[in-house]
This record gives structure tokens, sequence and C-alpha cells, in this order.
């Protein structure tokens, strides 16, 4: 929920109808107009806060207890949180469960579980940029194993996540079930897929999120390039998958913010420190991380 989602709708609502009252009173008479204006203004409003009022009404009732035992259970990120922003980040995951649509191949039903690890990832890399809202343009697919580029399972197959630039987000359950259970080998498939989608919202993926502050693009670019040096040296933290392309170097560098953000901020200064203030968050200062593992 944003407010400032809410003036924006008001104004341009108040905008749009004036405009047509404006018009359309010329022709009909002053009062036609204003009433014209109204009606406009309001069906405007209604329509493009739609989406905020639903999220009120579903921040009001209580959080299921079974998505509440998925959270506590398997993703380590939301038992760091406080009391308060636990309900926060509760509230993000039903959010996203009702807007997007998560299914398996085909649209066959999937499980609450990993419905809940999926919405987590979603969440867990745009929480610490408050209104944020992903659009509602993308289907979300989990299959049982690895798959290859036609989408066919097995044992020989080898790709864990995918995003298409305009299409669905992809992934393996397996994969993502292990992403949460293992935090800190800076794997988690979910955060990586999502990052992605961050990385498609202006339709190109190019490592560079529109939301980066603009003062941070020259210098992230300059870190991608030593970084990417350090990497084949075998002197960095990030895997060598991050060298492929600068968009997969931006999902691996997000993989290990968050599941190695200690060792990212002794290592690699300025890279941790760049993602810090693009995503809003500092997890290597949160003071109940465990320390082991991390180093």
């Amino acid at each position: 929920m944003s407010d400032s989602n809410d003036r924006g709708a008001a104004i341009g609502a108040v905008l749009v109808g004036a405009a047509l009252g404006l018009l359309l009173g010329l022709r009909f008479g002053p009062l036609a107009g204003i009433v014209i204006a109204l009606v406009v203004a309001i069906a405007l409003h209604l329509l493009k806060t739609r989406r905020t009022r639903r999220r009120r009404a579903l921040a009001r009732t209580p959080f299921p207890a079974s998505m509440r035992a998925v959270l506590e259970a398997r993703v380590e990120y939301y038992q760091r949180l406080s009391p308060s922003e636990r309900r926060r980040f509760e509230d993000e995951v039903r959010f996203f469960l009702d807007e997007q649509t998560i299914t398996g191949p085909r649209g066959a039903a999937l499980g609450e579980r990993l419905r809940v690890l999926v919405a987590a990832s979603a969440v867990i890399v745009v929480f610490g940029r408050r209104g944020f809202r992903y659009p509602k343009l993308r289907d979300v697919v989990v299959y049982d194993e690895a798959f290859d580029e036609e989408y066919r399972e097995g044992h020989a197959k080898h790709i864990l996540g995918m995003v298409h630039g305009q299409g669905p987000i992809l992934f393996s359950a397996r994969a993502l079930e292990q992403g949460f259970a293992n935090t800190r080998d800076g794997l988690n498939v979910g955060v990586h897929e999502f990052a992605h989608v961050l990385d498609f919202d202006t339709g190109q993926a190019d490592g560079v999120p529109s939301f980066m502050p603009w003062n941070s693009v020259t210098p992230w670019l300059s870190v991608m390039h030593d970084e990417a040096q350090r990497i084949e040296r075998r002197r960095s933290i990030l895997r060598g998958y991050a060298t492929t392309n600068e968009a997969e170097f931006f999902a691996v560098a997000t993989e290990a913010f968050f599941e190695r953000p200690r060792a990212m901020r002794d290592k690699h200064p300025e890279l941790y420190a760049l993602l810090r203030d693009t995503f809003g968050q500092d997890p290597a200062a949160s003071p109940s991380e465990p320390q082991r593992g991390d180093a």
C-alpha cells in the first residue's frame, strides 16, 4: 500500500475529469460539464486505487497460520525480522500471492509451501523499497525438477530457474527448496530470478535495475568489471556464473548480498555498499544474524 500512489491517482483522476468536464461543458453547458467531471474523476479514482483498497482489506484479515508456519520454518530472512517487520513481510507475501498467478506446469495446482517460498523470494529483494509493486504481468510456473530450454524435466536437465523478458518466471521446486534450506552458500534460485525480474523492469536486462540510485550507476559498472576479474582469479566470493554477462552478475551478486552479507561487506565493501543503497537494506548489520559460516 502506498499513500503516494493513491495521491497520484487522485490528482490524475481530478485532472482528467476536469479536462473532460471543461470540454463537454462548452458543448452541453457548465452544469453538465461539472457533473461529467465528477463522475469521471470518481470512476478513475476507484479504478486506479482498486489494488490498494484490496490490499487494505486483506491486511485487516488474520494472516493464515499455515503460511506463517512455512515462513517460520524455512525462511531465515523472516526469522531475523522484528515482530513489526514480520507483520509487514507477511502482508507483502499475501499481497503477492493474491495478485500473481503461481502454478505448476500447464496450470496445475501448486502446494502452499512452494507458493509461499516463491512469494518470500519476491518480497526479500524489495523489502527495503516500501511501496514497490510488482506489475501483474507475469505468471510463475514451478516444475518439480530442473528443466531444459523446451521445459522438459529430467535428471539430465540443467535449468533451475528462468525469467523471460516479458513472459513467465520459471522455477525448479527442488532448487527453490534447497535455496532456503542452505542460507550460507550464496545460492538461492528464488532471489536470483526475482533479481532478474527487477533488472527486466525497463524491458532489457543489463545488470542495472531502474531503482538503482543514479549516482551509483557509474561506480556499479566499474565494480562489475573489477569483480569479474577477481572472479577469474578466484579472489571473489561470487561464483563464476557471475561473469556470464551483466544481468547474471547482478543476479549472482544479489544472491550473495542476501546470503553472505558479512563476507561481501568485509571482502568486497564497495560492491556491498552499492547493493545496500540499491536494495535499501543492510543485511550485514542484523544483530541477530548467525556469525558462523559467513567469513
